[in-house]
C-alpha cells in the first residue's frame, strides 16, 4: 500500500513538473551563466543568440577605461583581455561565434541549423564574413573608438575591400531567404553582426538590396530588440 501511495506522489510529482513553461524551466537552468561584453560589436551576437534561444544570464559589464579588461580578475576568465567573454560555473568560454554555439546547444535549440546541410552553411557564411567583410568594416567603423579619422589611403582600402565582397553576399541573399536557406540561424546573426559595424560607420550599402533588406528584417526580430535592450528602452 505505502508502494501504491509513494508511486502516485510521484505521478502527481511529474504532472506538476511537466506543467511548468518550458521558459520557466531553462530560466532556472541557466541563472548561472555570466555574459561579459557590451550590447554592441561582436560580443552583440551573444546577447542577441542568447535572446533567441530564451537563455536567460546575467550580464557583467567591463570598463575599458578602467583597465578592466586587463585587471587579474578579467584575465583569468579571458586571457586575452577581450570581450566577448562567458562563464557557466566553472566553464569559461571566450570568442563570440564559440560562445553563441555552447549557448545554442546548451538551450538544446536549433538555431545552428535544422539540418547538418544548413549547419554547415551557416558556419560558411559566419566564417567568411568574419575573414572577409570584418576587417574593412571594422576599419571604417574605428573612428568612433580611436577619436581619430582614417588616413585617406586606410579609408579608400577599407571601402575597395568592403566593395569586393558585398557583391557577393547581395548575389547570395537574391537567391533565398537567410544565410542558411529558409531558415534565420546563427549564421543571420553573425554575418549582421558583422555588417552592423558598416551601419555604425555610414558606409553607403544601398547599391546592394539584397543585403539592405534581408538586414533590415532580421534586426526587425524581437530577440534583436532585446539584446539591443531596444525593447527596454
Amino acid at each position: 500500500m505505502q508502494c501504491q501511495t509513494h508511486h502516485g506522489n510521484l505521478d502527481e510529482l511529474a504532472d506538476r513538473v511537466t506543467l511548468l513553461p518550458a521558459s520557466h524551466a531553462l530560466a532556472h537552468m541557466t541563472s548561472s551563466i555570466k555574459l561579459y561584453g557590451p550590447r554592441s560589436g561582436s560580443s552583440l551576437r551573444t546577447h542577441w543568440v542568447a535572446a533567441e534561444v530564451g537563455m536567460a544570464y546575467d550580464t557583467v559589464p567591463v570598463d575599458f577605461s578602467k583597465g578592466e579588461h586587463k585587471g587579474e580578475a578579467f584575465l583569468a576568465i579571458n586571457p586575452m583581455g577581450q570581450v566577448p567573454a562567458l562563464v557557466d560555473g566553472d566553464f569559461k568560454l571566450a570568442e563570440s561565434m564559440a560562445i553563441g554555439s555552447y549557448l545554442i546547444e546548451k538551450a538544446g535549440s536549433d538555431l545552428g541549423g535544422k539540418t547538418a546541410q544548413q549547419r554547415a552553411q551557416a558556419w560558411q557564411w559566419s566564417l567568411w564574413a568574419a575573414l572577409n567583410l570584418y576587417t574593412h568594416l571594422a576599419t571604417l567603423a574605428s573612428p568612433a573608438w580611436t577619436q581619430h579619422p582614417l588616413a585617406p589611403d586606410v579609408e579608400a582600402a577599407a571601402k575597395a575591400g568592403a566593395a569586393k565582397y558585398l557583391p557577393v553576399l547581395d548575389k547570395h541573399l537574391g537567391a533565398q531567404r537567410y544565410m542558411a536557406g529558409d531558415s534565420f540561424t546563427v549564421g543571420d546573426i553573425n554575418v549582421a553582426t558583422v555588417l552592423a559595424y558598416g551601419t555604425f560607420a555610414k558606409y553607403d550599402m544601398s547599391s546592394y538590396p539584397h543585403v539592405t533588406t534581408w538586414l533590415a528584417g532580421v534586426t526587425d526580430r524581437p530577440s534583436y530588440a532585446k539584446a539591443t535592450n531596444a525593447a527596454n528602452a
